[in-house]
Order: structure tokens, then sequence, then C-alpha cells
């Protein structure tokens, strides 16, 4: 038996045999294992590395089209042919030459090229009326004028109520024949304003009214216009109503005195109307979200490279009630991004029909002699992301509204000193409802909303 302890030892020499080859393949076999592991981490590092570097250079390659593109302004092969066309009309055109006019359609020119429908270029006087306009107090008249697309006359849109147009008899639907004894035919819209408010001292405005069939001579004389963009009044069942026509500067505060007459006289739930609000200034519309939306996101916007800048709302809002929107096809802009935070948030429901569908800011940018160029630089989303530009903000409740058929028309086309709507009597000068009318043209999506409102329907949303 004394052979039995060499075979044992045998044995565990063989098992520290198997044993060590054991190891050396699973030492392998992690070793294999781990190479592959840095292999995958390297190759993932090199092509996100490579993606990084195509966005870029595609970027960079965007960026330099895009400046070969616009360098053919001043390629001098467009500045030979500028000179051309100079030296065509200094030889050849009979009449003669506003050469301030012709340098401002020139820069008028370049952004009508752009194809972006809200581009423009200003000159200086033309900027100080867009910059009165949005502050809601300016120098003037008193009244909103625009270009009849089809005649080309210069018509009355509104006249504002205790302004120099109001107080000389000017009127809704007029047509400005001349200003003292200068003709207005022929002349366009931002030149016949510019006319106007350069006048110093009293002048005659001479015009044709319509429906008398007549030529009047108005005298008159520019002075400083406040405009008022908000109406309120206390509806039945404590509901409060407010009318805002466009977002500038001075709605702002008239919003808050608004809210302010309407809770001390007990308002218990709100209607804000903003049919035929065309927009007006981001700032002034997150101002007054401000004061209606709990504390978050009210809209966030984005640049041509996905930049992205967010406005929020704080704690501290003066509307904590039930809440309706009322808008229509010609609700753009900043009403819709009032509409669409409001609807994204559930605070209440958007009645009547689909808004215009404007969802893109523009910037004004002053140029080296005072005038201005303005371009679409970004696109806005409501809090849930809802993209408005050409989309629009589709109401909870649709409800047609058959006293308002007009549209709203491309930026450029209207020009007017100032832009609310009002309601205003027949003895003021402007067009109004007649009382027997009143009650065969009632307001169904007001009366829906009150509804709404009334029986509690916009709590559950």
């Amino acid at each position: 038996m004394a052979f039995l302890p060499n075979m044992q030892e045998d044995e565990n020499r063989a098992e520290e045999a198997v044993g060590g080859a054991g190891r050396s393949r699973g030492f392998g076999a992690g070793f294999l294992l781990g190479v592959l592991s840095a292999l995958v981490c390297i190759a993932l590092f090199v092509m996100g590395w490579f993606f990084a570097q195509w966005r870029t250079d595609r970027r960079e390659a965007r960026s330099l089209e895009e400046e070969q593109r616009v360098s053919v302004l001043t390629a001098p092969e467009t500045l030979y042919k500028l000179n051309e066309v100079q030296g065509l009309i200094e030889q050849h055109f009979l009449d003669e030459v506003d050469s301030k006019l012709l340098s401002s359609y020139l820069f008028k020119g370049i952004a009508a090229g752009l194809e972006d429908p809200y581009a423009n270029y200003y000159s200086v006087e033309e900027l100080q009326s867009v910059l009165d306009s949005s502050r809601g107090e300016y120098f003037g008249i008193g009244a909103t004028l625009m270009a009849d697309a089809k005649t080309n006359e210069i018509r009355v849109l509104e006249v504002y109520e205790e302004g120099p147009a109001y107080e000389a008899g000017l009127q809704t639907g007029d047509v400005l024949c001349f200003l003292n004894d200068e003709s207005l035919e022929g002349k366009g819209l931002s030149e016949v304003v510019s006319m106007i408010k350069g006048y110093e001292g009293p002048f005659t405005l001479g015009v044709y009214r319509p429906e008398m069939e007549e030529e009047l001579q108005l005298e008159m004389e520019c002075g400083e216009v406040k405009l008022q963009y908000v109406q309120h009044e206390m509806l039945e069942d404590h509901i409060g109503y407010i009318r805002l026509s466009e977002f500038t500067e001075s709605a702002v505060g008239q919003f808050k005195e608004a809210v302010d007459a309407l809770q001390g006289q007990g308002m218990e739930k709100l209607i804000v109307d903003l049919r035929s609000n065309p927009g007006g200034l981001l700032d002034s519309v997150c101002d007054i979200l401000d004061e209606v939306l709990p504390e978050g996101l009210i809209v966030y916007t984005e640049n041509r490279n996905g930049e992205r800048q967010e406005r929020y709302a704080d704690s501290k809002r003066s509307v904590t009630c039930e809440i309706a929107v009322l808008v229509d096809g010609n609700s753009a802009s900043a009403s819709e991004i009032f509409a669409g935070a409001v609807q994204d948030l559930e605070l209440g429901p958007i009645i009547g029909t689909k808004t215009y569908g404007k969802g893109v800011v523009q910037q004004t940018y002053t140029l080296s002699d005072g005038s201005a160029f303005k371009l679409t630089t970004e696109t806005y989303y409501t809090p849930k992301g809802q993209d408005i530009d050409g989309n629009g903000i589709t109401p909870d409740i649709i409800v047609e509204d058959e006293n308002n058929t007009e549209q709203v028309e491309e930026d450029g086309k209207n020009e007017t000193e100032g832009a609310p709507e009002e309601l205003k009597d027949e003895e003021n000068g402007t067009e109004s409802v007649p009382e027997e009318q009143k009650d065969e043209k009632k307001d169904a999506v007001l009366e829906k909303a009150v509804e709404v409102l009334g029986t509690g329907e916009a709590a559950g949303r």
C-alpha cells in the first residue's frame, strides 16, 4: 500500500495542473473581453468625435454658404450694376428724383428679397412712428390710416376719442385727398403719415366722405395722443370681462388697473378677449401673463442655431380665479402666446375660432444713421412645445363669430399710427352698431364663455 501516497500526489499535481490551465483560460478570456470593451469604447468615442466634427463642419459650411449669399450685396458686380442704374436715372429719368426716398426703397427692396413677410426697413421718421405706437403714446392726429389695396387711396380706419382728428371732425371711412395745398394722390401710406407728423402748427386736411358724397376741409394740429388698449366691465354672475386690443408697453399697466378695478367689484371669474388682437411686444405679453399664470414657463424661443431662451412667470400673480380666453382668426403673435400658455397650463378654455398662426419673433436693429432694419430671428413655442407658426391655436371650444369677417393682412401691407379697436358712438365720428341692431347681432363667442364659466364647466379642465 506504499504506492497510494504517490498516486495521491500525482492526482494533486494533476488537479493543480488542470486548475492552473483553467485559471489561464479564465485570465485569457477576461483579458480578451477587456480588450474588446476598450475597443468598443474607443470606437464609440471616435464615432462621437466624428459626429460632433461633422455637425461643426456642417454648421460652418452653412454659415459660409450664407455669408457668400449675403455678400452679393457688396460684391463688385452688384456695385457696378448699381452704378449703371444710377447713370440711367441721371441721364434719362423724366422727373426729379427724391434721393432720400430712393435710398429708403433701396433698403426696403433688400428686405423684400429676404422673402420674409415681416422683414422691413424703417427710415428715421418711420422708426419713430413704430416706437411711438409700441409705447401707446405718440405725436400725431389720433387716427389709424390704411392704404386701400384696390384704389391706393389713404382711408381713415379709426379715430381716437379726444385726439386732434376727433376734435376736428375726422370720421372713419374718410378718404384723405390733400394736405394744405398738396395733393396726396399716388403717395404711399408711410409718406402721408410722415407728411402729417412733419407739420408744425395748424394745417388743413382735405377729405372726401363717401356716404355724404362731399369734400370737406378740416383744420387740425398734431399733438400728444394716448391710446387705450384695455377695456373692462363686470358681466353677470361676477364674471369680469377684459378686452385687450394690442400688447404694447402701456397695455401692461392698463391691464393691471382693469384687474384691480374688477376685483374691487367682486370679480370671481374672468374673460380675456383677444379677438382681432394682432399681437405686439413679447415683453408686454410676458408681463401680462405674469399676472395670470402660476410660477413656471411662459414661452420659449429658438434661433436658427437651436439656441433656446425661456421666459418665466413668478409666483406673485394677481389673477387666481377661473379664466376663459376668446380668440379668432385675427388673434396673432403675442395673442397666441397668451392663449397657448393658458391652454397648455389648463387654466381655462380657449373659445372661438382657430388663431392666425404667427409664431415667429422679429428683431429691429438700429443702423448707423438712425434708421433701422427688422427681420425674423426666432421661432417661439408654448410651454408644452406647440409650434404656432403656420398652425395657430385651436380652441378648446369652437364657436363661429358671424360679426367678425375681416382678416389680418400681412405685416407691411397695413401701417397705422396706433392700433386699438374701440367701440364709439356715431356722434363721435366713427362707425357703431345702432341700438336696434345690437340685439340682432349677439356675440355668440362671449355668450358661450359666460355660459361655460357660469356653469362651472371650466373648472373641470
